[in-house]
């Protein structure tokens, strides 16, 4: 069976309730990933509990320790968003092939990868396997820069989701492609001898 990609081009604030189920995550995903009170709004429950975020070549984080980096970015950061060019949902429920995933939810086992298969038969009760890939232009606004500057960096990110259906999907790898240096650069300007990273 062919996988099916549904394409969304614009704000995430303008994917409609019809979308397919991987835009309607995102829609909702990236309002807390943005927000700079990540206690009010939890980004953990988007995230399997192992799920790992791999931001450039840099080496993976957990899920769980990315909380405490959202507290820290509230505490420098006035204004922070992602406006979404282009975002793609490709459901890879019943795909095939010979790629080779990073996660182990369910990663292919050796019978599998004989038989070419993408991925071993959905594990427990996990009926739904997608792929929702975004370009966007991240936004930073430092509290502490009098000129009150929006640092721009374009972004390509990757999110792999399962679930057992719509309501119960989970990133289990989340993937960011970034360039960090203007918004290292300008932190440092503006906090004299530190930088500020994503």
């Amino acid at each position: 069976m062919e996988s099916t990609v549904t394409i969304h081009h614009g704000p995430y604030e303008s994917i409609p309730p019809t979308a397919s189920p991987g835009l309607k995550f995102l829609q909702r995903f990236l309002p807390a990933l943005d927000s700079l009170t990540p206690a009010e709004n939890l980004i953990t429950p988007f995230f399997t509990p192992s799920a790992p975020i791999l931001i450039g070549s840099d080496p993976p984080t957990a899920a769980s320790q990315v909380v405490p980096l959202l507290e820290v970015r509230s505490r420098h950061v006035c204004k922070f968003r992602h406006q979404v060019h282009l975002a793609w949902d490709i459901n890879l429920g019943r795909d095939r092939g010979p790629v080779q995933t990073s996660y182990n939810r369910t990663a292919p086992d050796e019978d599998a990868a004989q038989k070419a298969q993408l991925y071993a038969p959905l594990a427990g009760k996990i009926q739904m396997k997608r792929t929702v890939m975004f370009e966007a232009t991240s936004e930073t606004t430092f509290n502490e820069d009098p000129d009150q500057f929006a640092v721009r960096v374009r972004e390509f990110n990757v999110l792999d989701l399962e679930g057992r259906d719509e309501s119960d999907l989970q990133i289990v790898e989340m993937r960011i492609f970034l360039d960090q240096r203007p918004l290292q650069a300008h932190s440092s300007s503006v906090f004299t001898g530190s930088t500020y990273g994503y």
